[in-house]
């Protein structure tokens, strides 16, 4: 790229660069980049030649008409010129005397208007306005043509080419007087406009690539005018030097006029021993244009004033070490501002943190690809097209979710299944994450290849053990910095955990899977330090039987010694045992199943259920002994009262034994667990006391959520000084909390669901973030409530709270609940927000205060996000909202039974996502309602009052969600709004005809039951649109419920009196078939009778073909409106059943209708209560007919 000139450009005359209305982009496939047009006799071997030495030094492709034969004519010339990107014409004092120079300045004219044409004139040693107005040289020439037999169209023809090009901006010599400078700027403004014209470059194969390489563009836009260093930092794989190049390739294209290289694989190549000064010597021969320089020629000072005074644009790829990153900046990185001129950027790709913060660098961390972009890239690696059949997703969802993201595996995946078959694809991912994949690996394992011995050992017991575990809890168990240092290197995720709310430590999947396969290559069980394998677990516990054996004889030993002595290696060299017991059959031990563990750390027994009877079952005096090595220990539902007697557990880090069948304290003598920072007794149903924690003074969690029969804390809880996390939610016998908690670290209380506490204990700590009281009837709240630190969230509850809590700050969430508070004047206050005054929720829930009245007036001021206000019955009306608000995105408002309209001026709700205003007392909606344009739901249920909906209601086009069950009221509907896809009008009694327009819109689910003046029969066309669409929704079924007592005549079976257990009989098209290949899907269809109000139910159809059962399930809610008894139709459609095994399951991608192809299948519907329905209650609901259709 040529440098920048140190004289300045003169423009001509005309600030106009063209006279077309249009320029045409630079596509890259021009023949040629510049057409230069001349008078030969005048420059053609002086500034021409010139000119033309300095665009080829620049590798700008020009044509000069010497590269034509002489016997060629002015066509092929003026051809030449239509195959070039922009023209040079070099005015000179005889060139009007050339009739083929007056023909070439005619076409490039024309082609200015026809075609946007881009002309750089150049007016050498003449006069621009001899040109544009005809005269001197220029008037003589063309008079003279006159007798040259030109007509005058063509002498005008000229005289107007000449004037629309000398227009047009350019170079002349009359004001860059030193020629190889008139050059320099003529090169210069060739190169911008070429880039000009050339398109951004598209990464059109890079998948998120834009958005990225915008980012990092942004880093490199911040202080211009300084040298800077930018660091791309991520795990092995995540796409580092892809984002590296392309933000080069951006650069490269963007016409910058500084030096620029790019040195990739520096690490790898250095691996293999390629050497770093040969490294060194190319990329400073390249910045220096000098060849053969040696690391010693470096030294010189001129070379380095040299250097002091280039701007460059450098990327340095895969710099691993500070070593490589001090040799490559000539050991003078923490003087690197000085290495090159200011406006200089080094771009670096690492793994090592601490190589970008050594190097003051501005750090962009390269996160992992999104779902979306993971499948699109995918897509392209797997089918070579974006859009592949639709019949793939399945199975392509499956290969994405297992690579996280990671663009790395996404490629090796997708190239690998590329032309592969179904069969193939199936048989291949159900072996991911089990065979190794050493593309993926050796490239992940870079990284950990370069660490230390112990930093190894750290890095396995984290990756396979350790999953969004506290930080500050690892660090204490390894007792290293090392966790820092792995962050560092990208092998462990620094995150903050929302489920737990502190700083965690997460590994990627990627990275597990292949510490794990590190673990796996001590192949031997004698060798396994880390053990997850339930097969290998049993053996390894099983040596316990052989101990206990009453025959233990010499013989015996020699059997042992021959048979066992794996096992009994085992035990001494394993570290660490993680069993997921979800996964496994009922496991017995011996009591002495952990003798001889002596190195065992780490020991976990985790169970994902519900908590139950255990699966591990030990002898009923329980075990003798658990390794006192021990650091770690979780043992879901353990089942003993009480850990071993012999068991010292002073080295104990955590203890969580939740669900377990702890009776009354975990031990019978009571140790010290100097140790311990965690204890996790949760749902422990029969725990009346917990241990004594006054030899615990380092315990910074304590979970004792659940335990119903736990009475008390022990006065010695308040001397725990470094608490941070106290949970004690639904001990609903807990009688008394500690008076105070004195630990400054303490972050979370949560005392909700304890009915028998009635007071709050005071809390000494800054940085409290929760105190959660919800259904625990305090009578005195301390002044914890008011300390509550920025962000966080409080809860509270109880009819002795008669006074809205005058907070300050800000809070995530605040729940107020069952209390007896009136109003909210202390906010009312005309007082200057700006000052911060008023408090701000994220969230605010106002529910069950029957005595509430009225909400502040600054109450849209207070509440950022989310406002909910339920069984306020009190209430008549809200604030108005006088002025735009641009925050709160939901307003959830219900049975308020006195509140008779909307808040004034609610348009200006400007946000408005969500608005549900059910069961109140409003007569009619405000028309400024249509004014909230960024609307999707809106639910009006049970609003008996309301008699009208705005007619214009259409003209919400984001509305996607209409709920209006039960408005009784309501007659008519207009027209609805064009993207509307779920409709509920059940219990609408007055209704008496569907909107004009309900044929047209693409149903996803739509329910009108229980509207006795309407007229049921369905219009065929709406059912068509509804099961056409129905498909298009990935993941909901169609649904479609009225009333009715006859399934539709369109289902191709159907059993007018259903019976229990009786079933219905289908025969699948065979394999063959032309049918079989149109099938959409299947649509299932159901009538039933109910008299009992709202209850969450599911209709369930189980089918049985070969043996096997697949299901398709429906959720829905029953209205029952009133108690009056009506027949109701449901009908639903998918494209698939789910099968009850993991075998069917990940054939789902495979439609059940083309893998069960030919065979006869029973379908058997039955009806199943929703969570937390008593199935006794379902009892009077009736199936009384039932419909099965394939659809095509």
């Amino acid at each position: 790229m040529p440098s920048s000139s140190s004289s300045s450009s003169s423009s001509s005359s005309s600030s106009s660069s063209s006279s077309s209305s249009h320029t045409v982009m630079y596509s890259g496939k021009w023949e040629y980049d510049v057409f230069l047009c001349f008078r030969g006799a005048d420059t053609r071997h002086g500034f021409t030649s010139h000119l033309m030495a300095a665009l080829s030094r620049e590798k700008i492709r020009a044509f000069i008409d010497d590269m034509l034969n002489k016997t060629e004519s002015i066509d092929e010339l003026i051809s030449v010129l239509q195959r070039s990107a922009l023209s040079i014409v070099i005015f000179s004092e005889n060139f009007a005397d050339s009739s083929w120079c007056l023909d070439e300045v005619a076409t490039i004219s024309q082609s200015m208007v026809e075609f946007g044409h881009q002309v750089l004139p150049v007016f050498y040693k003449i006069d621009p306005s001899d040109v544009s107005e005809h005269s001197g040289s220029y008037s003589a020439a063309i008079a003279q043509s006159h007798g040259g037999g030109r007509s005058p169209k063509e002498r005008k023809r000229w005289m107007d080419a000449l004037r629309a090009v000398s227009n047009c901006a350019g170079h002349t010599s009359q004001a860059i007087k030193i020629e190889s400078e008139l050059v320099e700027a003529i090169v210069d403004d060739v190169w911008k406009t070429l880039v000009h014209m050339s398109r951004r470059v598209k990464f059109d194969n890079l998948i998120g690539m834009d958005a990225r390489v915008s980012e990092v563009e942004q880093l490199l836009a911040m202080n211009k005018d300084e040298f800077r260093i930018i660091g791309l930092w991520g795990m092995g794989g995540v796409g580092k030097t892809t984002l590296a190049k392309a933000c080069y390739q951006s650069f490269v294209s963007s016409g910058r006029q500084i030096k620029h290289h790019f040195v990739p694989n520096i690490n790898e190549k250095l691996e293999k021993k390629s050497g770093i000064e040969g490294m060194v010597q190319e990329l400073y021969s390249i910045l220096l244009s000098e060849d053969n320089l040696t690391c010693q020629n470096l030294d010189i000072s001129y070379r380095r004033e040299r250097l002091t005074s280039s701007r460059v644009f450098l990327v340095l790829d895969s710099v691993e070490t500070l070593w490589q990153l001090e040799q490559l900046l000539l050991g003078d990185v923490l003087n690197s501002t000085n290495l090159f001129a200011p406006g200089s950027i080094i771009i670096l790709t690492t793994r090592n943190r601490r190589v970008l913060d050594y190097a003051e660098a501005c750090i962009y961390e390269v996160k992992s690809l999104c779902r979306d972009e993971s499948l699109q890239l995918f897509r392209i690696h797997a089918f070579r097209q974006p859009f592949p059949p639709e019949d793939w997703l399945k199975l392509s969802n499956d290969a994405v979710k297992y690579c996280k993201g990671s663009p790395l595996a996404i490629k090796v995946l997708g190239g690998a299944l590329f032309r592969k078959d179904k069969s193939y694809w199936k048989s291949f991912l159900c072996e991911l994450g089990n065979i190794p994949k050493p593309e993926i690996h050796d490239v992940l394992r870079r990284s950990y290849d370069v660490l230390e011995t112990l930093q190894k050992g750290v890095f396995l017991d984290i990756a396979c053990f350790f999953q969004s575990v506290p930080k500050s809890i690892l660090i204490k168990y390894f007792s290293t910095s090392y966790i820092e240092d792995l962050i560092d290197k990208s092998l462990l995720i620094d995150l903050f955990h929302e489920d737990i709310d502190v700083e965690a430590i997460k590994v990627h999947d990627l990275l597990r899977e292949m510490a794990w396969s590190i673990v796996s290559e001590e192949s031997k069980l004698e060798k396994c330090s880390r053990l997850k394998n339930s097969d290998d677990i049993h053996k390894l516990l099983e040596v316990g039987k052989v101990k206990t054996s009453r025959r233990f004889n010499c013989l015996n030993i020699l059997k042992v010694k021959e048979k066992h002595q794996s096992a009994f290696d085992g035990s001494r060299a394993t570290e660490g045992i993680c069993l997921n017991l979800s996964e496994v059959k009922d496991m017995r031990l011996e009591a002495n199943a952990f003798e001889g563990m002596t190195s065992l750390r780490y020991l976990r027994f985790d169970s994902r259920n519900d908590y139950g009877a255990s699966k591990v079952h030990v002898p009923c005096g329980g075990l003798d002994t658990l390794p006192n090595s021990l650091r770690w220990l979780r043992w879901d539902e353990f089942p003993s009262k009480s850990l071993p007697s012999s068991f010292s557990p002073e080295n104990l880090l955590v203890l969580s034994l939740r669900g377990s069948s702890i009776m009354e304290r975990c031990w019978k003598v009571q140790p010290k667990l100097v140790n311990l920072v965690l204890l996790n007794l949760s749902h422990c149903i029969n725990l009346v006391a917990i241990p004594d924690l006054w030899g615990s003074p380092n315990l910074e969690y304590l979970f004792l959520r659940g335990c119903k029969r736990l009475v008390e804390l022990p006065s010695h809880i308040q001397d725990l000084d470094k608490l941070v996390v106290l949970d004690l939610r639904d001990c609903t016998n807990l009688r008394s909390v500690p008076a105070k908690l004195n630990s400054k670290f303490l972050k979370y209380v949560r005392l909700s669901k304890c009915p028998k506490v009635t007071r709050c204990p005071e809390i000494n700590s800054g940085d409290l973030e929760v105190l959660d009281l919800m259904e625990t009837p305090v009578v005195l709240l301390s002044a914890a409530i008011y300390n509550i630190k920025q962000g966080g969230k409080l809860g509270l509850c109880g009819k002795h709270i008669t006074n809205f809590p005058k907070i300050s700050g800000s809070l995530k969430q605040f729940w107020l609940c069952h209390t007896t508070i009136k109003d909210m004047d202390c906010f009312d206050d005309d007082c200057d927000d700006r000052q911060g005054s008023l408090p701000r929720f994220v969230r605010l829930d106002l529910v069950h205060n029957p005595q509430l009245r009225s909400l502040s007036r600054n109450i849209w001021k207070m509440v950022c996000q989310t406002l909910i206000l339920q069984d306020c019955p009190a209430i008549e009306t809200l604030p108005e909202i006088s002025l735009p608000m641009t925050g709160l995105t939901q307003l959830r408002i219900s049975r308020c039974q006195n509140l008779k309209s909307l808040p004034t001026g609610i348009n200006n709700l400007k946000s408005l996502q969500l608005l549900y205003f059910k069961d109140t007392d409003v007569k009619s909606l405000p028309a400024c309602i249509l004014e909230l344009d960024q609307l999707s739901l809106l639910d009006l249920s049970f609003n008996e009052s309301l008699e009208f909906i705005p007619n214009n209601i259409h003209k919400l086009v984001k509305l996607s969600n209409l709920c209006l069950i039960g408005c009784s009221g309501i007659q008519y509907l207009p027209e609805l709004p064009p993207n509307l896809l779920i409709l509920y009008v059940s219990g609408c009694k007055s209704l008496k005809a569907l909107p004009s327009n309900i044929c047209r819109l693409r149903w996803k689910e739509l329910y009108f039951e229980d509207c006795p003046q309407l007229d049921m029969k369905l219009p065929r066309e709406m059912v068509h649109n509804f099961l056409n669409h129905a498909t298009s929704y990935r993941h909901c079924q169609g649904v479609l419920q009225y009333s009715g007592s006859e399934i539709p005549e369109w289902f191709a079976c159907k059993s007018l009196n259903y019976k229990n257990d009786s079933c219905m009989i289908v025969q699948l098209p065979p394999p063959n078939s032309s049918t079989k290949r149109l099938i959409k899907g299947i649509a299932y269809g159901v009538v039933f009778s109910s008299d009992i109000w709202y209850v969450p139910m599911s209709i369930t159809c189980d089918c049985n073909i070969d043996t096997t059962v697949l299901t398709s399930r429906s959720s829905l809610y029953n209205f029952g409106f009133g108690g009056i008894k009506s027949d109701i139709v449901y009908i639903w459609y998918e494209k698939n059943l789910l099968g009850k095994t993991k075998e069917v399951i990940r054939d789902e991608a495979e439609p059940w209708y083309d893998r069960y192809a030919g065979l006869i299948g029973s379908f058997r519907f039955s009806i199943q209560p929703g969570k937390g329905v008593d199935p006794e209650k379902l009892k009077s609901i009736k199936i009384k007919r039932m419909g099965i259709s394939l659809l095509y």
